[in-house]
């Protein structure tokens, strides 16, 4: 429980906030709306404020933003009961407006809705007792509650079980941390259910799987869910991989274990073969590889614009050295004006293999707007659909569409939204982007990206300049 020094509405019952001259006003403040918060918060003068009353601002303007989350959230249910989610697709509509992913939107869409169906939630969010991370945290252990077991038989009493909950977790939420507010709804949740539970339990193995999550710096995460006498056992065999036997050796324990678990995948990649003797099936016909574009004049040590990591992004050129030293080297020739792919080596590759090649490199990227599923992972779509083309040109073995400025990678998800029709796009001509056009009829343009972009920034031209006299000096 948070205390401070000044008066609370407990100690002063009745008492309104003209009657304490004398001290800032307390908050969160139950059943405060939008602007009523606001004027209080924008009344206090941080500048003459001493701690409380700043850390009081600080629980205000918090109390602030759950307001505001609570008034979008009814915004989104609007839409969906408007008939705007009927395919399934509002998310992708808000990922576009909002310039953000569609995972953040389906988070909001989600939350949207748990809030509608949960009042004692949403009252705990706009009293100032929850913030977005604990109502996420109350409704993702909620959805464990589903219809069709024997202590919840029909969808009355889920939604009994469920409000019964809720309203435990919103009169614990304002002393509890998310984490420790999670724990207090599992538990509950598992009361309600017990052997639902164990099903649970049971079929969260079937879920197990490995994600990669992007970091600064030319650095990632890789992280699995497994069953836990799984993870101890990777843990086990990296702690007994990485037992100091040279004193020379002044790697933490850390970053060996990280060193170790890089070489297996690296020995995999290289050789082609599991450690089983089954060979690594490829995406059309490729080996496991990583693409990095760089400028020849930054091997070259002539300069040091970053290279691109394909999937990853910028990375520093040192970097990109290291790599091209053990790499296989492939000529990309790009347009000197905008960085943009104009021709891709072939070398030993088949011609059609050329062709998905060209546009990933050139692509990077799914076209989706705000996509960013590296190209190589995804399906080749064309722009203009096969279907319409032309009988005679279909006659002739070489339909139009199938060239490089007719197709384009697309995820498997965005991929179905064209081909069913909600989302459609087209090449836009002056630039060779592609234009789409969403299920509300909303148009967004995806411009062509550089394959490599040299940064523009004053001090960074500079530096490129004096690194290159530096070169030059006698």
């Amino acid at each position: 429980m948070r205390e401070t020094s000044v008066p609370t509405r407990a100690s002063m019952p009745g008492r309104t906030l003209v009657e304490w001259p004398a001290h800032p006003p307390v908050f969160p403040r139950p059943g405060a709306t939008a602007s009523e918060l606001a004027a209080l918060l924008e009344a206090m003068q941080a500048g003459d404020a001493d701690d409380i009353a700043l850390l009081e601002q600080v629980v205000g303007w918090q109390q602030l933003v759950g307001v505001a989350l609570a008034a979008q959230a009814r915004a989104v249910r609007d839409l969906v009961a408007r008939g705007y989610d009927a395919t399934g697709v509002l998310a992708d509509e808000i990922a576009s407006a909002l310039a953000s992913t569609r995972t953040a939107a389906q988070v909001l869409v989600s939350r949207a809705a748990g809030l509608g169906e949960l009042p004692a939630v949403e009252t705990a969010l706009r009293d100032g007792a929850m913030d977005a991370r604990k109502v996420d945290a109350v409704l993702d252990e909620l959805a464990a509650l589903v219809v069709g077991t024997e202590a919840l038989p029909d969808v009355a009493a889920v939604d009994a079980a469920a409000n019964a909950v809720a309203q435990v977790a919103a009169e614990r939420a304002g002393d509890l941390t998310p984490t420790q507010l999670r724990r207090v709804v599992r538990r509950e949740v598992i009361a309600v259910d017990p052997a639902a539970a164990r099903e649970r339990s049971r079929r969260a193995v079937e879920q197990r799987r490995v994600e990669t999550g992007w970091a600064p710096d030319g650095m990632a995460w890789v992280s699995a869910f497994v069953p836990a006498p799984d993870a101890m056992l990777v843990k086990a065999v990296l702690d007994a991989a990485t037992e100091p036997v040279d004193a020379h050796d002044h790697r933490t324990r850390d970053q060996r274990r990280a060193d170790v678990l890089v070489s297996i995948f690296r020995t995999i990649a290289d050789q082609g073969t599991l450690p089983c003797g089954t060979s690594v099936p490829g995406r059309r016909g490729a080996r496991p590889q990583v693409q990095v574009t760089v400028a020849a004049s930054t091997l070259l040590g002539l300069d040091e614009n970053p290279a691109e990591l394909a999937g990853y992004g910028p990375l520093p050129a040192d970097v990109a050295r290291q790599v091209a030293q053990d790499a296989t080297w492939r000529r990309l020739l790009t347009d000197p004006l905008d960085g943009t792919l104009v021709e891709r080596s072939t070398r030993a590759y088949r011609p059609g293999r050329v062709l998905g090649g060209h546009v990933s490199a050139r692509d990077q990227t799914c076209t989706f707007p705000g996509c960013v599923r590296p190209a190589a992972s995804c399906e080749l779509d064309h722009v203009e659909p096969w279907r319409e083309a032309p009988a005679a040109a279909a006659a002739s073995g070489d339909p139009p569409q199938t060239r490089a400025d007719n197709l384009q990678p697309l995820c498997k998800g965005h991929h179905d939204l064209k081909t069913k029709g909600l989302w459609k796009a087209r090449r836009s001509v002056p630039d060779g982007g592609v234009e789409w056009t969403s299920h509300l009829g909303v148009r967004y343009l995806v411009r062509p990206q550089p394959v490599l972009s040299a940064p523009t920034s004053p001090q960074a031209v500079r530096s490129r300049v004096a690194r290159v006299r530096d070169d030059a000096a006698p």
